[in-house]
């Protein structure tokens, strides 16, 4: 080294050695000495806060400052401690209680907390400040509280969070403090056995429910192609929005409908809390457009929730509503248009018919069930009877009706009809029963020759 450098080196080194405090004071480094005067300077305590639940654990700089103490004494007395139970997405509020002798001088930050299948929400970004008396001397305290959420049942363990904290030492310096919470563990399971994990439900320790619909005719009946919105808006406290199950998409049917076209509006969810009270909404908008006439049923929400105050399991229900629609020329074609075709179809297939029926038998005999019939219409009886033996000669060959069958009651049906005492209903009965007799589908052969027939052999 230079000899004519040396005293710049040493004026340097005395400047930095006068520095220093400064310095340290500035970044919020302690020096090692004072470290040790401000072990019980500042702590930070930290439990979950319920009915009855608590699990409190505390932990100071003594032992924040010694990682392994913390790990041997705290970690294993807050282990030790008994696990409090919460319901599954039953709201959790784990308390971070920063406290001092003398006074908080910066801002206070707590690092984030990770826990698999549980939601961390700090809702709340300020801290409630506060003094405490404690044993004759004045402790400010600043209350931060963290919201937990399971979602699923089981157990779950809280890391140690890091909590950094700035507070004035008695001999004016500031003091940056690293501090660690203690671990915490808790337990979360179903409430009650009529509840699923498929189900939709929610804990809260209040929940309220309303409604609204709007119809877009203010007067006079709806009419197709008219609108109706229905507007549902559940209100919880001690819960979050996107915990809120939804009650119109979960309700209602998702098949096309013939009624309406449903047009579902983005949901509204909505967080806020004021003074330690903690509320959440949720508001579903589904707007339908009537496509059919008649009368319309929207259903009934049903909405399961576990009420965390009263440890019951309750029912909200939002009540249903009728509407009648009426048709327009086009909404009524559209619906009755195919019966009404088909009936059209019909009825022009069916005069075809007659007419080409009348067209043949101009030029045809009249059948003889048609003649039958007008003879009985008419209630010519001798006529009837006339064409009951001819049909029975032309399908049996016979001429007499009681060699037809041997039956009693074919017996008293001819018997009464030589004696022209049977009414309509009995010479339809003879009519039906005279058939023509076959073996194996081939007709019987003559029993008495035609009597044309016998006629020209006589003539000859």
């Amino acid at each position: 080294m230079n000899p004519t450098n040396k005293p710049k080196w040493i004026l340097l080194s005395l400047i930095l050695l006068f520095l220093q405090p400064v310095m340290a004071a500035e970044s919020g480094i302690t020096p090692k000495s004072d470290q040790a005067e401000m072990k019980n300077l500042v702590s930070v305590n930290a439990w979950l806060e319920g009915a009855d639940k608590n699990a409190k654990a505390t932990q100071s700089t003594k032992h924040s400052n010694t990682a392994s103490d913390g790990e041997t004494s705290d970690q294993k007395a807050a282990l030790d401690q008994k696990e409090a139970v919460y319901a599954v997405s039953e709201q959790i509020i784990m308390v971070v209680e920063v406290s001092t002798p003398r006074w908080l001088t910066g801002g206070t930050r707590i690092g984030n907390i990770e826990i698999p299948n549980v939601i961390v929400k700090q809702r709340n970004p300020l801290a409630t400040n506060y003094t405490q008396r404690r044993d004759g001397q004045t402790w400010s305290i600043q209350r931060w509280e963290i919201t937990l959420y399971p979602q699923v049942s089981g157990q779950f363990h809280i890391p140690p969070t890091s909590v950094t904290a700035q507070v004035s030492a008695p001999n004016g310096q500031n003091v940056q403090a690293n501090l660690t919470t203690p671990p915490l563990a808790f337990k979360a399971s179903l409430p009650s056995g009529l509840l699923s994990g498929g189900q939709g439900w929610v804990a809260a320790s209040a929940l309220t429910a309303t409604e609204q619909w709007q119809v877009s005719r203010e007067q006079g009946e709806l009419k197709v192609g008219d609108s109706i919105t229905r507007s549902v808006t559940l209100t919880g406290t001690d819960t979050l929005s996107v915990l809120l199950p939804p009650l119109l998409a979960a309700t209602e049917n998702h098949e096309p409908s013939d009624s309406y076209h449903r047009y579902p509006q983005p949901n509204a969810l909505a967080d806020s809390q004021s003074r330690g009270n903690y509320q959440s909404s949720r508001t579903e908008e589904v707007v339908y457009v009537l496509q059919k006439g008649g009368d319309l049923y929207f259903p009934n929400l049903k909405l399961q929730w576990w009420n965390t105050k009263t440890q019951q399991l309750e029912t909200l229900t939002l009540e249903g509503r009728h509407f009648t629609v009426k048709h327009t020329v086009g909404s009524w074609l559209s619906l009755y248009g195919p019966v009404l075709f088909t009936v059209l179809a019909l009825l022009v297939t069916s005069y075809i018919l007659m007419r080409m029926l009348v067209r043949y038998y101009r030029t045809r005999p009249t059948p003889q069930w048609l003649v039958f019939s007008r003879a009985l219409k008419t209630k010519s009886w001798a006529t009837a009877r006339v064409l009951v033996y001819r049909k029975l000669r032309g399908q049996t060959q016979q001429l007499e009706l009681h060699q037809y069958q041997a039956s009693s009651s074919w017996q008293s049906l001819s018997q009464r009809l030589q004696q022209a005492k049977l009414s309509r209903a009995g010479f339809i009965r003879v009519w039906l029963k005279i058939k023509k007799v076959t073996i194996k589908g081939c007709s019987l052969p003559k029993a008495l020759p035609a009597l044309e027939t016998i006629n020209t052999k006589n003539e000859l």
